[in-house]
């Protein structure tokens, strides 16, 4: 209720008719009650513990000392020499511990009652054979607990409230969170079924690569017989390099074709010195094609490094993985450049970096999740990078990723180097 304004108590003692009479009548009382004030307390003590609720209550020896002193402080308030703020005050903070503690009103409206049944008789101890005075202080005694009893219910009833009011509120905004939480989930369910069928999709397709490749690796093979057959056939420096070139392509085919099967075809894992140098090179032969079409010139910055333990198939794809979304990055040209060397802490580093589109900073969270993309629709399956951090995982390597929109992206790996693998071996 917080500080009741002058007005308002002065309203509430008009409608009680509770004058300034009735007070000096009850201030009459004070000698009397604080002779009996004790016994009193003893009284209303013994009577609370017939209850059981109250007599749990005061199991506990302090809650039992505090209660008797401020009963004790409540029956000389009872008779005061004038109502101001502070006695205001005070009952409304009775109001409100009374229903902190869990106690009922009934409760403490009926030790009001008790309260006035205990001090009837001192009244008419107290004034003896004076009638008028005798019905006078009961009235006031009447008055004065009534008053007592509204300002406790209303603090009461307001601290409840208050309470109620911020259940509401609190049930509220955990509805608006379930609302939120349960479209959430819808959300996430459709994107899980879009990624499983994208998944089954994925898988038909694998098995149609592997097929295609198995078809197109047999009459490449039948041709790459012939074509040796035809060396010692053809005369001239030129129709030698023509037969060459054949060759040279149909040898590129055939190791692409071989890394498709890999891709498609799930297999144990290598665990064998790979040298990354010669990996990367052969890796720049699969895009070649590609880089050239797309007018992107390649940089290259190899320090002799020694082999890592790993599979150089699975690496080559990790290698393929990034060249291909460089060169998806720079449609209208640029430049690829690629890092080989050692990081600070002793690991072997590949710095793989283009000069394209960037990638969005919102972005940047999510590039490795499965199925993430900001490829057009048709262009991109979103796994290409999930598949290359998977990779490294199996390793024991990592990656890391810096991008700024409108100037590039560059993409750091780390392969740790055996302990008995060091510089001098490269």
């Amino acid at each position: 209720m917080g500080i009741m304004p002058r007005e308002d108590i002065e309203q509430r003692l008009a409608y009680l008719n509770l004058g300034e009479d009735d007070l000096a009548c009850l201030a009459e009382l004070r000698p009397f009650v604080d002779r009996e004030a004790d016994g009193f307390v003893a009284s209303f003590y013994r009577h609370l513990l017939t209850f059981a609720p109250t007599r749990q209550l005061l199991r506990d020896p302090d809650v039992k000392d505090r209660l008797l002193l401020k009963q004790r402080e409540y029956l000389l308030s009872i008779v005061p020499p004038g109502l101001d703020a502070e006695y205001v005050e005070e009952r409304i903070r009775i109001g409100e511990i009374h229903e902190r503690i869990g106690l009922a009103p009934r409760w403490y409206l009926g030790s009001y009652s008790l309260y006035f049944s205990l001090l009837t008789p001192l009244v008419y101890d107290a004034f003896g054979d004076d009638v008028h005075k005798v019905s006078q202080a009961i009235v006031a005694l009447q008055k004065i607990l009534n008053f007592d009893a509204q300002i406790a219910m209303e603090s009461y009833i307001e601290r409840r409230e208050r309470d109620l009011e911020y259940t509401t509120r609190e049930l509220a905004r955990e509805g608006r969170r379930l609302v939120l939480d349960y479209e959430e989930q819808g959300s996430v369910l459709r994107r899980t079924t879009r990624r499983a069928r994208a998944a089954e999709e994925l898988a038909s397709i694998a098995t149609l690569v592997a097929g295609l490749a198995h078809e197109i690796g047999t009459p490449m093979g039948v041709i790459q017989g012939h074509a040796k057959l035809l060396e010692s056939a053809v005369e001239g420096e030129d129709a030698e390099w023509r037969l060459k070139t054949i060759q040279e392509q149909i040898a590129r085919i055939s190791r692409i074709i071989q890394t498709l099967l890999n891709m498609a075809r799930p297999r144990k894992a290598q665990r064998v010195p790979v040298q990354i140098e010669p990996l990367l090179e052969t890796t720049f032969s699969f895009v070649s094609e590609k880089l050239s079409q797309s007018g992107i010139r390649v940089e290259r910055n190899f320090e002799p490094v020694p082999s890592v333990i790993g599979d150089p198939e699975r690496l080559q794809q990790l290698f393929l993985n990034l060249f291909i979304n460089a060169a998806d990055a720079m449609p209208d040209g640029g430049t690829l450049r690629v890092d080989l060397g050692s990081s600070a802490d002793g690991d072997l580093s590949i710095r793989i970096a283009d000069t394209g589109s960037g990638i969005p900073t919102e972005d940047l969270g999510n590039i490795f999740d499965p199925f993430f993309t900001t490829k057009a629709a048709g262009e991109g399956n979103g796994l290409g990078l999930m598949v290359c951090k998977g990779i490294l995982s199996d390793h024991s390597g990592s990656i890391g990723v810096t991008s700024e929109p409108g100037k590039g992206t560059r993409f750091e790996i780390l392969l740790p180097i055996p302990p008995d693998r060091t510089r001098d071996e490269a």
